[in-house]
């Protein structure tokens, strides 16, 4: 099966994000960033990802 969009994994996320783990696991709990859980584990595509950060451009987001 053939995606025409790049699905991002947790680890992903660590790896773009400029932050650690336990900031990114406290925003995914959260339900600030546009993800889908599956069992334990999150996932998202590179354009949602894109979008959301097109959206939240200037804002200041805490947790």
């Amino acid at each position: 099966m053939s995606f025409d969009y790049e699905i991002l994994s947790q680890n992903d996320l660590l790896e773009l994000f400029p932050f650690g783990r336990s900031k990114l696991n406290a925003l995914l709990r959260a339900g600030v960033l546009p993800v889908t859980k599956v069992g334990r584990d999150y996932i998202t595509t590179r354009a949602e990802l894109d979008r959301w950060f097109a959206a939240n451009r200037g804002r200041e987001i805490f947790y």
